[in-house]
């Protein structure tokens, strides 16, 4: 009968080491991605993290943080990206890697944040197109974002960025956007990351934006 318990023992013990052992994993490759993601700036940079977290997620099908970051780099990529006829593609690609992300973990914060900021490409695509459909989409993305984590910098430092850079007569607010990136600045200060893994970029962007609008009268 000890042998039986001993066996029974050991073997669960097994199978807990082997369960652990993936996400140990995964875990260490995806820290390894994210290193310096907050500091890139030009296209092959962007676009070799967005690869790499492709590759993660083909393997790790269930996990919704690889296809949140291969939407978020592409957001990034076209930000850098100087062809224009290569802002399509890109838009369309961040859209169904934030989908995919929103399918795997609903009801997110983050997600709609990157989800707003997708939305914010359409009307770069096409301003009088798309202005009013994708703006509203834009604007909702990130008060959902704001109702589902009040603490999230990232919802703030989005608003901020919008008010500030779009022209007074589409909307734009260069006292509010003021306003908004402080208190994003407040959140960023206070935040902490569910895990390693989790998002916990846009300081250094915070840091840029608040600058610029530092100078402004």
């Amino acid at each position: 009968m000890k042998n039986v318990l001993l066996t029974c023992t050991l073997a669960l013990f097994a199978f807990a080491a082997t369960a652990q052992t993936p996400n140990e994993k995964y875990t260490k490759v995806m820290e390894k991605a994210l290193l310096g993601l907050d500091t890139l700036r030009t296209v092959e940079a962007w676009q070799e993290k967005s690869n790499t977290f492709e590759r993660i997620g083909q393997k790790e099908s269930a996990e919704w943080l690889p296809a949140y970051y291969v939407a978020l780099c592409q957001v990034m990529i076209f930000n850098f990206e100087k062809d224009v006829t290569k802002h399509e593609p890109l838009s369309t690609k961040a859209d169904r890697y934030i989908a995919k992300a929103d399918s795997l973990q609903p009801n997110n914060s983050e997600v709609y944040v990157v989800k707003s900021m997708a939305a914010g490409l359409h009307i770069r695509l096409n301003p009088m197109a798309n202005g009013q459909k994708y703006g509203t989409l834009s604007a909702l993305g990130l008060e959902k974002a704001k109702t589902l984590d009040a603490e999230n910098p990232r919802t703030y430092l989005e608003q901020g960025m919008t008010l500030f850079f779009t022209p007074e007569q589409w909307g734009g607010d260069k006292v509010k956007a003021k306003e908004l990136l402080e208190l994003a600045g407040k959140k960023f200060e206070t935040f902490k990351p569910a895990s390693t893994i989790h998002p916990n970029w846009g300081l250094a962007t915070y840091k840029y934006i608040q600058e610029l609008a530092s100078k402004e009268k």
